[in-house]
């Protein structure tokens, strides 16, 4: 018997770290829209994409994107809602993005999207879509 119980005591400790995984079931997964990590500068990027941020920790977190071509683009805040969402330019001008947020961006241009977490210990990944 004390094998038994060392064996589900086993598979219960394993099971643990999935269940405090946490997945945000508002995202949906769309395999042809590619994901880019705001750690990485974005240069060029398709015409439909999502940026992804971890938000975990309070504090801003900037992707730096760069575009080929001056068009209209519409951004997204497709992840949670009680996350924070701004862009801007190099000039320092700041929109922020509550929800959906249609903006004319130049090519070869730098700006900045910004996601921040300063209020919520539960939200782990916020994504941005642009399009």
């Amino acid at each position: 018997m004390k094998y038994f119980t060392k064996i589900k005591l086993f598979f219960l400790v394993l099971s643990l770290p999935l269940l405090a995984f946490h997945c945000n079931p508002s995202e949906p997964v769309d395999p042809d829209v590619p994901i880019y990590s705001y750690r990485e500068e974005i240069i060029n990027p398709p015409d439909d994409f999502k940026i992804s941020f971890d938000i975990s920790q309070q504090g801003d977190r900037i992707a730096t994107v760069t575009f080929s071509y001056d068009a209209v683009w519409k951004v997204s805040n497709t992840g949670d809602s009680r996350a924070k969402f701004r862009v801007q330019n190099q000039n320092g001008d700041i929109n922020a993005i509550p929800s959906t947020f249609t903006a004319g961006f130049k090519g070869g241009g730098q700006y900045y999207f910004v996601a921040n977490n300063n209020k919520y210990i539960d939200i782990t990944d916020v994504y941005c879509r642009i399009t």
